[in-house]
């Protein structure tokens, strides 16, 4: 496709890798990503070890990592990839509650946090938000930061307890 310039503009599917232990749900991430013009999964994996291999070898736009691996802990994951290619943007889908793991997520490398209840249209916004340059949270949280942020305080995990 051309611009009104005379540049070209790519019109390539930006590859998403997958990296999470519950096999339905890289199939359902598969299903909902492959299914847009602009996105599509071009691998997964279960483990840590494993994902960190292929995403070296396949060289994706975006990682989507969860924090709770059957052979590490994701966030682990998020540190070494952003190591080895600090341009890569990750995202970290988890089950763990936001208020206590998304700064964590971040402080590591990741560029964005979303928990698994949320909407498919949700997890799009945030995969679009990031590959746009962007850092993603969701509204509750990034209220959460910046009203923390005026007040002069660090925001404040709850006790889960």
């Amino acid at each position: 496709m051309k611009t009104g310039r005379g540049s070209r503009v790519s019109s390539r599917r930006r590859r998403v890798f997958v990296v999470d232990d519950h096999l339905i749900l890289r199939e359902g991430l598969r299903m909902l990503l492959d299914g847009q013009t602009e996105l599509e999964v071009c691998g997964e994996a279960s483990r840590a070890q494993e994902g960190l291999k292929a995403i070296l070898e396949t060289a994706p736009d975006l990682a989507i990592v969860d924090l709770s691996l059957d052979d590490s802990n994701g966030l682990d994951l998020v540190k070494d990839l952003n190591t080895r290619l600090p341009n890569l943007p990750i995202l970290v889908l988890s089950m763990h509650d936001e208020n206590l793991f998304a700064d964590r997520a971040i402080r590591a490398g990741a560029r964005g946090y979303l928990m698994k209840k949320e909407a498919g249209k949700e997890l799009l916004s945030a995969i679009r938000t990031i590959l746009s340059g962007k850092i993603y949270l969701s509204e509750r949280r990034s209220q959460q930061v910046l009203g923390a942020a005026l007040s002069g305080r660090a925001p404040v995990a709850k006790a889960p307890i």
